[in-house]
C-alpha cells in the first residue's frame, strides 16, 4: 500500500511525494495516517503537522487548513505554511515567514495607498470638469 502527500498553499506546492506516515491535529486532537488508512477529511487548526518520507522526519507549521485523504492520496491545503526538517529550527523559520509577510503587507499597503490617491485625484479632476 502507498501513501502520497501533497501540501499546497496559495503561494504554491510545498510537498509532493511518497511518505511513510503522517501525524496531524484536528479540532478533536492528534491523529495518525499510515498506508491503508480509511479515507478522512479534517479541518486543521493553526499548529504542527509531522510526516516521515525517505529523507526522514519533516515538520510543517501551518496557519490552519484542510486535510483530505482519499485512496492513499493525502492533500493538505493551508492558508500559510512553513516547512522544516529540524524541529528546533521551525520557530526561526516561522519568524522569518512572519517577517516576510509583514514586509509584503507593507508593500501591498503602499500600493493600495497609491491607488487610492490616484483614484481620489481622478475623481477630483472629474468633479472640476
Amino acid at each position: 500500500m502507498r501513501l502520497h502527500l501533497e501540501i499546497r498553499t496559495p503561494r504554491g506546492l510545498l510537498v509532493d511525494g511518497p511518505i511513510r506516515r503522517l501525524a496531524a491535529e484536528d479540532l478533536d486532537g492528534w491523529f495518525g495516517i499510515l498506508p491503508g488508512r480509511t479515507d478522512v477529511v479534517a479541518v486543521l487548526p493553526a499548529g504542527l503537522l509531522v510526516f516521515e518520507d525517505e529523507d526522514g522526519e519533516a515538520f510543517l507549521a501551518l496557519a490552519g487548513g484542510l486535510l483530505d485523504l482519499r485512496a492513499g492520496d493525502c492533500r493538505v491545503m493551508a492558508r500559510e505554511a512553513v516547512l522544516s526538517r529540524d524541529l528546533d529550527a521551525i520557530s526561526e523559520a516561522v519568524d522569518a515567514h512572519i517577517d516576510e509577510r509583514r514586509r509584503r503587507g507593507g508593500r501591498q499597503r503602499d500600493v493600495m495607498a497609491d491607488l487610492a490617491r490616484e483614484a481620489l485625484r481622478r475623481l477630483a479632476t472629474e468633479q472640476r470638469s
